[in-house]
């Protein structure tokens, strides 16, 4: 065996990984997940809003609720994964839980799932959604970066890390309703050493709900210049 092999087996029989779906040790060692419970998780499928990519009950609908009453920045956006409640809890011990190696998981999905989105929109580059300094600090990892590395990587289009920086310190949006989203925001974003003015970027988050984040990112993207913004998430809420 290799000397990282020999590492990495050492701290599996020491820290044995855990499940992201059920949360118990995983087995057979080395998978990033019980095969049975990654059997359970199947990423969205159309019908879809055709501009956030939430999923919809009804195959004649093309908008989901909040994109036939408000617009967003963005040209088109895709989750993953629907945010239920087995994907909330995953997200919360992996952001807050000391469950690091969810990313794993969560990356795998989403170079694999994200695929034919990303050949789709050909962008110029990823742009992982920035956190600011003070919770970077706290967390010590942006599971956003950790998304868009594994998607870039798989197809070779280059992540700007510091294309966008979190200029002010606002409030978690999971706290706020979704007015108060779009206010929290505004002005949350700045262009950063990484900033091109590129024809097309997709955005990286972990989450889409109301599309707050996004717009507003996709917003400072596109006044300094860039053409085109998509936007692609692990999880995304329910269009109905």
């Amino acid at each position: 065996m290799k000397r990282r092999e020999v590492i990495e087996w050492a701290l599996q029989a020491i820290y044995p990984r855990r499940c992201p779906i059920c949360h118990d040790i995983v087995k057979p060692r080395g998978e990033l997940a019980c095969p049975a419970c990654r059997a359970k998780m199947r990423p969205v499928e159309e019908p879809r809003c055709k501009k956030c990519g939430k999923p919809l009950g009804k195959e004649e609908v093309e908008h989901c609720a909040d994109c036939s009453r408000r617009s967003h920045v963005f040209e088109e956006a895709a989750g993953i994964f629907l945010y239920d409640k087995i994907m909330r809890d995953s997200l919360m011990k992996c952001k807050y839980g000391g469950r690091k190696e969810y990313l794993d998981f969560y990356s795998q999905a989403m170079a694999h799932y994200g695929e034919k989105y990303l050949r789709r929109w050909r962008p110029g580059a990823l742009a992982p959604i920035p956190m600011h300094k003070s919770r970077m600090r706290q967390r010590g990892f942006n599971q956003s970066v950790c998304l868009a590395q594994a998607a870039g990587q798989a197809f070779g289009i280059p992540v700007y890390e510091h294309m966008l920086e979190k200029a002010k310190k606002t409030r978690p949006q999971k706290e706020l309703e979704e007015r108060q989203r779009r206010t929290n925001l505004k002005g949350a974003f700045t262009t950063g050493k990484e900033f091109r003015p590129l024809a097309s970027v997709v955005l990286v988050d972990d989450v889409y709900t109301t599309g707050s984040t996004l717009d507003e990112a996709a917003k400072c993207l596109k006044r300094a210049g860039v053409g085109k913004v998509y936007a692609l998430t692990l999880c995304i809420g329910n269009g109905f």
